[in-house]
């Protein structure tokens, strides 16, 4: 049941109450609490409503983050050591596949040439043997069994050839620089190293991935792992979109329950993605599952989030209100609020609730 509380109600359930002295009539020094005066009031114009509870379907909601689809990332690392020289990219920048992203002097890069020299050498060497014993077995002046020997011979020299040669190709050398290069057309997501730092084989240098595409990753709990499927509805929130809600579409879940979360990752997909959307934002997943549970179905104004959580101004006297914290506030499809945590009964603000808070945050008047 709604009822609004008009200028002249609120004055006059005010007059019925105590006696106040004019200075007393200030937001009360209670934590959470206000008391307005009668002017106040008048300029408010508060809707309450009184509390009914509903056994609604209760999404699952969990923590998430908007990423790049795994397999369209790259983690870029080293295969020698070296000192980094240059770093040409910055998290953001638009890529081609071969432009540069960090350029190292690594003394292993003269070793893998020097290496590839020998292979080369001794590949020319093997090749020789070769084509003189089979000159000679076709004299008769060899054994089968020698000619067989140097092809083997030879066969090994190639393959150490073509492994320094590989090594060398890697390292895209630029005189005595090694480069690591973009693999394929993309976007910077994160440099992981600056000029002059030391790195290791196989530490993580830069991440390159395809930005066009995002997906948004949270951990469902197992009680909830039999509700999540590919292909299932879902919808997202996200906290640089505040008071949004977008549709989703699950597109992959993980093989195996993590052992330390006992969670399952599960991807979604959105329908409408919203421009400046990048991997890395903050998001909440809200999965279907079908379970019933008395909530307070409210208006999506009644609900206010502070940096605390989410919350609702309870009425506990005529011009007296109370914040008071929800355990749960979950976005239904229709727009409104499932809240835990009130009961039954109590009355809360609706309309100008966001008022109150403005009130409690910088004070009256102001």
């Amino acid at each position: 049941m709604t009822r609004i509380l008009p200028l002249l109600a609120l004055a006059a359930l005010a007059a019925c109450g105590a006696e106040a002295a004019p200075d007393e009539v200030a937001p009360a020094a209670v934590a959470g609490v206000l008391d307005l005066d009668e002017a106040q009031a008048r300029e408010l114009q508060l809707t309450v409503d009184t509390v009914r509870l509903e056994d609604v379907a209760v999404p699952l909601d969990v923590p998430a983050m908007v990423v790049t689809p795994d397999p369209a990332t790259a983690h870029l690392g080293s295969i020698v050591e070296g000192r980094v020289v240059r770093v040409p990219v910055l998290p953001g920048d638009r890529v081609r596949a071969g432009d540069v992203l960090v350029v190292l002097h690594s003394h292993e890069l003269a070793t893998a040439r020097r290496d590839l020299i020998a292979a080369e050498a001794a590949t020319a060497a093997a090749r020789a043997a070769v084509e003189r014993s089979d000159r000679l077995l076709a004299a008769g002046a060899v054994a089968r069994e020698e000619v067989e020997q140097r092809r083997s011979a030879l066969a090994a020299a190639e393959a150490e050839r073509a492994r320094a040669e590989e090594m060398v190709s890697h390292l895209h050398p630029d005189g005595e620089e090694a480069t690591i290069v973009a693999p394929a057309d993309g976007t910077v997501l994160a440099v992981h190293v600056n000029v002059g730092e030391a790195v290791v084989v196989g530490e993580p240098l830069v991440d390159v991935g395809d930005a066009r595409t995002l997906w948004v990753t949270g951990w469902v709990p197992e009680r909830a792992v039999p509700q999540v499927g590919t292909g299932r509805e879902a919808r997202v929130t996200l906290a640089a979109f505040p008071g949004d809600t977008f549709a989703a579409r699950v597109v992959r879940s993980g093989g195996a329950l993590d052992p330390e979360r006992r969670a399952l990752d599960v991807r979604v997909v959105l329908t409408a993605p919203p421009p400046g959307l990048v991997p890395g934002m903050y998001a909440t997943l809200i999965l279907p599952t079908g379970e019933l549970a008395p909530r307070a179905i409210l208006p999506a104004e009644a609900v206010q989030r502070t940096a605390d959580g989410a919350g609702v101004y309870l009425r506990e006297g005529p011009l007296r209100f109370r914040f008071h914290p929800v355990a749960a506030a979950t976005a239904l499809t229709d727009g409104t609020i499932a809240v835990d945590g009130l009961p039954e009964g109590v009355e809360i603000v609706t309309r100008g609730a966001y008022r109150l808070r403005a009130i409690s945050e910088i004070g009256p008047g102001e």
